[in-house]
């Protein structure tokens, strides 16, 4: 054992003579207590640097120890993916088919894997995710023998015509009825589409009549409005069709508050009719007045409306309106918090407007306009350090989160922005030993992957209870620890 601590030590440490404590971490390492091998395995896994020989060891020489903690989370580097897609055991296989993160090449090599319960996974997956595999993998998932997959490869991003066509004489019933459409019915040979219509499964007898159904215009008149017996075209009349006067004043003083919430967003509602509608008892409808665009802001502002929690659409009229730098300024100055959260979705915004919205008085105005690519940096940190929803790390990659000079942050109260401090690319080994210590996980754990770590502390990550995985991740981890780590956790050579 002592010839193994000398070699980790000099491996771990770069130096030629080991120190008592270099020798005693070496030797704790070497002994470690086996719920590390699972970190290390997994860091190791993450690592970018990480040499082939290093991920083939993680993922052709053994079973993975316990792939379902770790492996369907993980952001692999394509050449971890690569070698991972080779696992001789079809369970890892199918867990990593259903890894978001998995490269889309990866994701087709599993396409074509003998076991077809990894097959599944891939075209959900793919269908969810929108990845477009290569044709050929798609035809092949399309016509295969297993009527479930051919089924779920009917939503595949493209999949070929001719192939979906095809689908619509598939031996199983659930498949041809997916296969017919409204786009496919009349691209079908005409004796198909006879074989549909009368087609032994009522399914099939169904998805023929969704896709030959002929829509009729909305009613739009009250005689109409009455006659109508669907409901659903009664409530899609209130809200977009091209109403008559008596109409929209009939809805307007409906008693279902649903219609009179049609009419309400009803563009071709008069003004003054849908004005009546701003005492509305049911506050949805007040709302809806008020986020007219033919409301004055006077009249807005005289509304009794309340803006529910959550998201809410951006107004077509005011996307209508994203080209108009002038059109912008008078949203974004408008007394609705809707309408100037609205408008942080445009994609250009004059430089007057970014400074008026980035100083707004709603926290959500301010939390949009860090969604838009031209947010300034002062505001990306300010919600990065305060904003608790589930994405706010991601605005450490807007554009306009600037790098240089976050180390000032290091000693911030707010272990946020001491986090941010390790995002600067100028900040000293000496820093990234300091947070390594410090108090919040978070922050120690970015800085255990740090590559800028001294190699000693690393290898203290390598044993520090919820370190490991992060200090496995470290690219500056030299190889032939790796393979001691590997050696370590029982992992064959």
């Amino acid at each position: 054992m002592a010839h193994k601590d000398d070699q980790l030590t000099r491996v771990a440490f770069g130096v030629s003579e080991a120190t008592d404590a270099a020798r005693a971490d070496a030797h704790r390492l070497l002994e470690a207590d086996t719920a590390l091998h699972v970190e290390w395995i997994a860091g190791l896994a993450m690592n970018s640097a990480a040499p082939e020989e290093i991920l083939r060891r993680v993922f052709t020489s053994g079973p993975l120890p316990d792939p379902h903690r770790w492996l369907p989370y993980m952001k692999l580097p394509p050449e971890a993916a690569r070698v991972a897609v080779a696992h001789p055991d079809p369970q890892v296989r199918r867990i990593l088919a259903g890894n978001p993160g998995l490269p889309p090449e990866a994701l087709a090599v599993l396409a074509g894997d003998p076991d077809p319960r990894v097959q599944r996974v891939v075209v959900v997956m793919a269908r969810e995710y929108g990845v477009e595999l290569p044709a050929e993998v798609t035809v092949r998932l399309a016509t295969g023998p297993e009527a479930r997959l051919r089924y779920f490869a009917l939503g595949l991003p493209g999949l070929p015509d001719e192939t979906l066509l095809s689908l619509a004489e598939d031996p199983d019933p659930r498949v041809r009825a997916a296969a017919i459409s409204s786009w496919s019915w009349p691209r079908l040979r005409p004796e198909v589409r006879a074989a549909a219509g009368a087609d032994p499964d009522p399914q099939v007898r169904e998805a023929v009549e969704r896709a030959t159904r002929v829509e009729v215009p909305l009613p739009a008149t009250v005689e109409d409005f009455l006659a109508e017996t669907d409901e659903r075209r009664r409530r899609d009349a209130a809200f977009t069709a091209p109403l008559d006067t008596a109409l929209a004043a009939l809805l307007t003083t409906h008693e279902d508050s649903a219609l009179r919430h049609g009419a309400a967003r009803n563009p071709h509602v008069p003004t003054a009719l849908a004005l009546a509608l701003a005492a509305d008892p049911e506050p949805f409808v007040r709302l809806a007045v008020s986020l007219r665009a033919d409301v004055t802001e006077e009249q807005r502002t005289a509304i009794d409306y309340t803006v529910p929690p959550g998201r809410h659409p951006v107004p077509a009229w005011v996307e209508e309106r994203f080209g108009d730098p002038d059109a912008l300024r008078e949203i974004a100055a408008s007394s609705h918090v809707l309408l100037r959260r609205g408008v942080t979705r445009a994609p250009e915004l004059p430089g007057d407007v970014i400074e008026r919205l980035a100083a707004d008085d709603d926290y959500y105005v301010r939390l949009m306009l860090c969604e838009n690519d031209h947010a300034p940096h002062e505001l990306l940190v300010e919600m990065f350090a305060d904003w608790d929803g589930l994405s706010w790390g991601t605005l450490a990659y807007r554009r306009n989160f600037a790098r240089p000079g976050l180390a000032r942050f290091a000693d911030d109260p707010n272990h946020r922005l001491r986090y941010a401090a390790l995002f600067d690319p100028q900040a000293e080994p000496e820093l990234v030993e300091r947070l390594s210590h410090d108090t919040n996980h978070l922050v120690r754990h970015h800085a255990a992957a740090d590559p800028r770590l001294p190699r000693p502390r690393l290898v203290e990550l390598l044993g520090e209870p919820g370190m490991p995985r992060a200090a496995a991740r470290n690219p500056a981890l030299p190889a032939e620890l790796m393979h001691q780590l590997l050696d370590a956790a029982g992992v064959d050579r």
